[in-house]
Formats: C-alpha cells, structure tokens, sequence
C-alpha cells in the first residue's frame, strides 16, 4: 500500500494499468477507481466494495468522444451542463464497456477536466463508484478510505478532507433528447 497526495505520481497511473485499485478524489468525492477496459480489474473494485454484481458503475472520461452514442447537439448540451456542475449521463452501452454492463443495459459516464483528466489520458476511462463498502458512508478523507479497504487498495492519494459532498448532476440520454433525472 502507498500514499501519495498526486495523481501525476506515475505509481498511481502504473496501479490502474496494472489492474490495481486505487483510491482518490474525483471531481465530486473520494472515489475507489479501477480500469474501465480491464475486467480483472473491475472483479477486483466488485469486490474491495462488497457491491452487488448487478450495479454497474460511473465511468470516469477525460474526452467528450469517450462517451458512446452522443450526438454532436447531445455532445454540445452535455459539455455545458457539465461547465456548471459535474454531470453524468447515461448511455446504452457499448461494445468497448460490455464488461461493465448490468442490470439494464446502460451505463453513467461522467466527462471531467484537471489532473484526473490527464491520469485517464494516460491510463485510459477508469470506473470511479465512491470509495466506501456498500452500506457505509464514503470516506471523507484518506484514513477512512484506508480504514475500509487496507491493503485491498495499492495506492491512496491524499486528495484532503471532503468538507461538502455534492453529488454529481444525472442526466439521460433519450431519443435526440437529454432528460433530467437527478438535478
């Protein structure tokens, strides 16, 4: 297990291509990621969480065009809904992401900017569920964080304490419409 308080700390992008688990904070909270294209990996996050098989995950995007089936008017609403406030939107799932399809056939991309943006350039979509057990509160800083997963987790990075949790904004892909489902 190693702390470091950067995402630009090459161990952490060589963790996530390794198929380890990392915990950081996200554009919203501290969230336990994994590779998005690596289904080891994506075993491994199920498993440190204790989260049912059926729950897919949010999956963290540092390009527009990572998010399938957008069109460019879709592509256009979502980047300024995102400007104001992290948004994640669900999509019918693709061929690239099948592996970490569930329940009912969609999946939640969340497109964001800054040191995570330049991480997931280097390490490719991570998935990002908040970095907690199922049923326990997200951790709030790094001691919870390791409190919960220990060694199950290879790198921690020091992100400070999360003072406001807000969560991000929901939207859905719908037809040529984008609707709403958590403001």
């Amino acid at each position: 297990m190693l702390i470091t308080n950067t995402v630009s700390d090459p161990r952490v992008s060589e963790a996530l291509t390794s198929a380890n688990l990392v915990v950081l904070r996200t554009d919203t909270i501290y969230g336990i990621v994994a590779a998005a294209t690596n289904h080891c990996a994506m075993e491994r996050l199920y498993r440190a969480k204790h989260r049912p098989a059926n729950e897919s995950c949010i999956i963290l995007v540092a390009n527009i065009s990572d998010i399938p089936g957008l069109t460019p008017t879709q592509r256009q609403h979502y980047l300024q809904l995102n400007i104001k406030r992290p948004t994640s939107i669900i999509v019918p799932a693709s061929n690239a992401f099948l592996h970490t399809t569930h329940q009912n056939g969609t999946l939640a991309f969340r497109l964001v900017t800054g040191n995570l943006a330049r991480l997931i350039h280097q390490t490719g979509p991570i998935l990002a569920p908040s970095a907690n057990p199922a049923g326990m509160p997200p951790a709030k800083n790094i001691t919870e964080a390791i409190n919960y997963f220990g060694d199950m987790v290879s790198v921690y990075v020091d992100g400070g304490e999360v003072t406001s949790s807000v969560a991000s904004r929901i939207i859905k892909l719908q037809a040529d419409d984008i609707v709403t489902i958590r403001a």
